[in-house]
């Protein structure tokens, strides 16, 4: 059978992957609802479409920053860690997406800046919720 370790260790690992996958889908819920709301605004609205790569920068960072709180919070240590593995993971599946509604491949720098932002927001984000999370149960 198995030893109490082993299914300790099981049970860890479900939660962890369990953690990442609430917190991605909780970033791409966000993403959603912004530019849905991003999208009124341009319609219905003055604002300019220049403003469309601000909005998508400012919504993928806070994004990548909610998720690396989440992921953090169930994982309730290395948030650092968790947070930018998170961000990782929201950065490919955004790609991805992206690659299939394009249909075409492309590599260029722009994918080594959502990295960087989904590796350093998402860590950034991991310490905040890592550290919120602390606050509340010495309270």
């Amino acid at each position: 059978m198995y030893s109490d370790k082993q299914v300790k260790d099981v049970g860890i690992m479900k939660s962890v992957l369990s953690g990442f996958l609430k917190a991605v889908l909780a970033a791409l819920g966000f993403t959603l609802v912004v530019f849905f709301i991003a999208a009124l605004l341009l319609t219905y609205t003055g604002l300019s479409e220049g403003s469309i790569p601000f909005i998508t920068t400012v919504t993928m960072v806070l994004s990548v920053m909610l998720a690396g709180a989440v992921s953090a919070r169930a994982g309730k240590s290395r948030g650092y860690l968790n947070g930018a593995l998170t961000g990782i993971l929201y950065v490919l599946v955004l790609y991805i997406v992206s690659l299939l509604v394009s249909g075409s491949f492309s590599c260029s720098s722009y994918i080594l800046v959502l990295l960087a932002i989904g590796i350093f927001g998402g860590a950034f984000g991991g310490i905040l919720g890592v550290n919120i999370s602390a606050k509340r149960k010495r309270y």
